[in-house]
């Protein structure tokens, strides 16, 4: 076969005769053009004739052959594949007559060869190479790389992931395969995206939603995932056929050469296994294959394999993680978290067994037990403890579960056998699951809302929904992912997403939980966002019903994350000496958190910041007992079109100094040398030069008040603790708001750069 598929060949045909009396053939012409040759090219004995036939196929031809001669049969048929003058193969199909003489002895077949390459390669619904040919390229990369160490090539094997309710696909599913083998085609084309794909490069439709591309010849082993993480890109683009818009949930599986491998059936599995572990794992993803892989598809069938008892031997268990108000640091709620206990290979997360009892459809009975402990849980728990009416219990429902016929039924005979009102039961769902059938998951959640159930999205922002679009579906609230929270102490990026889901959810009247809070950065962060409650270890991590017992007793301890401890578990917070040094640690981690509060409170009052205006609806002045507290060696004249007063008790809002006992007058030089000022005489650099003036923090914000010279009024300002970010660098101070930048330095040199410094730990406080 051509080292490239151009599609259908024409088909052709060629006679020829086999003498079984003289051993000699004869070929037709046409015979002759079939295999490119001339007719002196073409020898006319059995082994010339087997010759032509493909090595792999020779045995198998010779043997049927044989047998039909011997056996009396007067009819054959046989495929394999010929030798063309140009070193190709192609498939032929090769029907024949056997003639016998009066004792039934065979003396002559008479053949003919018919090029069915088309046929047989190639997928008649997509037009791509089927995996006949597949395995024929692949055979050929194989023995490159075998005999050249700097060869490398891959196996995608690709996954399409559609969705299997006929509903959603309606008419548009015989034109999906066709558009997706189109869609891995234009892949193959790119030229301008690194790696360079070569021509060798063949994709091929497998089975059903089974797809294949080999990548032969690459430059480096890892341009294969790069490659696969651009074909998953496109593949999961929407498509719109027969009025429809379809979204597909692809997985990628790889294997590369540098595993070594020697029969392409070996790298066929290998790329199988991948892409099983990446609809494992959730799809819209790509893994690539290694031993550890196969070891844990091993692991996988073996707990298939288990799953039939364990629930009888009571093997599996539900932990439960508190859900606290970000308010009250108060628990409003649990999630029940399932637990398998297996006696050979211990504690098994459900990131490792959910997926197979899902595709299995254990999961149905699993969750319907796990449902059933929690609400009897929580019940008891109310029935023993003192706690809030309102506290609920969150179960996650998996795909499979939504589409059970007797789930209705099933969660209603656990409401009323444990008692539990179903206000306080709240069913989680991803959004994928919410988006594979909308009409038949929007039915179903609307009986489940009637019923009293409430309903919330889980892991929000991980798949490729939108909230316009989840709000069609009857929802009390959504679960933030906890990828949207890891770092985002460092990233502005993250910071700016999170604010635009809550914000978005608040417009449509959702609660919004956040996920994967551990340490008091991330809460300042999500506490300024308005989220109404949290989850994660900063409060608890998973419990089993003991544990959450004794929580409840005891309640939570003050938000305080111990540095110390290794996963930013939490401990009581304390004073001591240590305290002037951990305030100073909270200030510097503290200055992302007022980010996403800014944000907010831009967007609630327009115009942040304002300056100050002439009359009574002006923001309130600083005094003049302030401006003399600060001690400034330059007199502070009132000009007669702008006054700058603070309000009379400015000075005693001001961020107090630690107290100092009256009979130690020798240390009082010290103690004032060590309390925070609260004011500070500083040069406000602008765009138009610089100029002086103080500085001054208080409950109420921070207030810049510029000495009286002409033009320098106008770069008062007063700011809101919500209303601007501070950052210290080096010995500037760098005032951000939402639309302006202040920047400002110390106005004395030397011990003035330390008051600059101690100024923003007064600032900080007051966050």
């Amino acid at each position: 076969m051509d080292s490239n598929f151009v599609g259908p060949r024409r088909q052709s045909e060629g006679l020829w005769s086999w003498n079984l009396v003289s051993n000699r053939f004869h070929f037709s012409p046409g015979w002759v053009r079939l295999v490119g040759c001339e007719e002196h090219e073409v020898g006319n004995t059995r082994q010339a004739w087997l010759q032509r036939v493909h090595p792999e196929d020779i045995d198998q031809v010779s043997s049927a052959l044989d047998a039909c001669l011997a056996d009396g049969s007067a009819e054959f048929e046989l495929r394999h594949r010929m030798l063309h003058k140009d070193g190709s193969y192609r498939w032929t199909s090769c029907r024949g007559v056997v003639h016998r003489n009066a004792g039934g002895q065979a003396v002559q077949v008479d053949a003919s060869h018919s090029d069915v390459t088309a046929d047989t390669v190639s997928d008649p619904l997509t037009g791509l190479p089927n995996r006949l040919l597949l395995v024929e390229h692949l055979t050929h990369s194989i023995e490159r790389a075998n005999r050249y160490p700097g060869f490398h090539f891959a196996v995608l094997r690709i996954d399409l992931g559609r969705p299997l309710d006929a509903e959603v696909l309606g008419r548009a599913s015989d034109l999906l395969l066709p558009a997706a083998a189109r869609r891995l085609e234009t892949s193959l084309r790119v030229r301008e995206v690194p790696p360079t794909l070569r021509n060798h490069d063949l994709a091929a439709r497998l089975q059903d939603d089974q797809f294949a591309i080999l990548l032969d010849g690459l430059k480096e082993v890892g341009h294969a995932t790069i490659a696969a993480e651009r074909i998953l890109a496109e593949i999961q683009a929407p498509f719109t056929l027969g009025g429809h818009e379809l979204r597909l949930l692809p997985s990628i599986g790889i294997a590369i050469s540098a595993t070594g491998y020697h029969r392409a059936e070996d790298v066929l599995r290998d790329a199988d296994t991948a892409v099983h572990r990446a609809t494992l794992l959730g799809r819209s993803r790509c893994e690539v294959f290694d031993t550890a892989v196969l070891k844990s598809a091993q692991t996988e069938l073996q707990l298939e394999a288990d799953f039939a008892d364990a629930l009888d031997r009571g093997e599996f268990l539900v932990l439960y993680q508190p859900i606290v108000s970000l308010t009250s640091n108060q628990i409003v709620g649990f999630e029940a978290l399932v637990r398998w206990q297996h006696p050979v290979l211990g504690l098994i997360p459900p990131l490792e067994f959910i997926p197979i009892a899902e595709r299995t459809g254990f999961i149905v009975p699993l969750g319907r037990w796990v449902l059933r402990e929690a609400c009897l849980q929580l019940k008891a728990w109310q029935d023993t403890l003192t706690f809030g009416t309102g506290v609920w219990m969150s179960v996650n429902l998996s795909g499979v579960q939504l589409r059970h016929p007797a789930l209705l039924d099933e969660i209603a005979e656990v409401l009323h056998d444990s008692g539990l009102d179903a206000r306080c039961l709240v069913l989680e769902l991803t959004e994928g699951i919410a988006l594979q059938n909308p009409a038949a998951v929007r039915t179903l959640l609307m009986q489940l809302r009637a019923a009293g159930v409430r309903i919330s999205v889980d892991d929000f922002g991980t798949g490729y929904s939108s909230l316009a679009y989840l709000r069609q579906l009857p929802l009390d609230s959504l679960k933030v992912d906890r990828a949207f929270v890891r770092g985002i102490e460092a990233n502005t990026d993250m910071v700016s997403i999170l604010t635009a889901i809550t914000g978005m959810a608040h417009q449509l009247g959702l609660k919004v939980v956040v996920e994967g809070i551990e340490n008091e950065e991330q809460l300042a962060l999500v506490r300024s966002l308005a989220c109404a409650s949290g989850q994660g270890y900063l409060f608890s991590r998973p419990l089993d019903r003991d544990g959450i017992a004794a929580l409840l007793k005891t309640g939570l301890p003050p938000w305080r994350a111990d540095a110390g401890g290794p996963d930013g578990a939490m401990a009581p917070a304390s004073d001591g000496p240590r305290e002037k040094h951990e305030d100073r640690w909270r200030s510097r981690k503290m200055r992302w958190a007022y980010a996403a509060a800014a944000v907010l409170a831009v967007a609630a009052s327009a115009g942040v910041p304002r300056y100050f205006h002439q009359g009574p609806s002006s923001a309130r002045p600083v005094s003049q007992p302030v401006l003399e507290s600060a001690r400034s060696p330059v007199p502070t004249p009132r000009s007669a079109d702008i006054e700058l007063r603070a309000p009379a008790d400015v000075a005693e809002r001001a961020v107090p100094a630690p107290t100092v006992a009256p009979d130690v007058e020798r240390r009082k030089e010290g103690v004032r040398r060590t309390a925070p000022p609260t004011s500070l005489r500083v040069v406000h650099q602008h765009r138009l030069g610089s100029c002086r003036g103080l500085l001054v923090v208080s409950r109420e914000g921070l207030a810049f008040v510029p000495d009286e010279r002409d033009g320098d009024s106008e770069h008062a300002f007063r700011l809101n603790p919500a209303q601007f970010l501070h950052v210290l660098a080096g010995d500037g101070l760098t005032i951000k708001s939402q639309d302006k930048v202040y920047r400002f330095k110390a106005a004395a040199a030397g011990e003035g750069d330390d008051q600059l410094a101690r100024l923003v730990e007064n600032i900080s406080r007051l966050r």
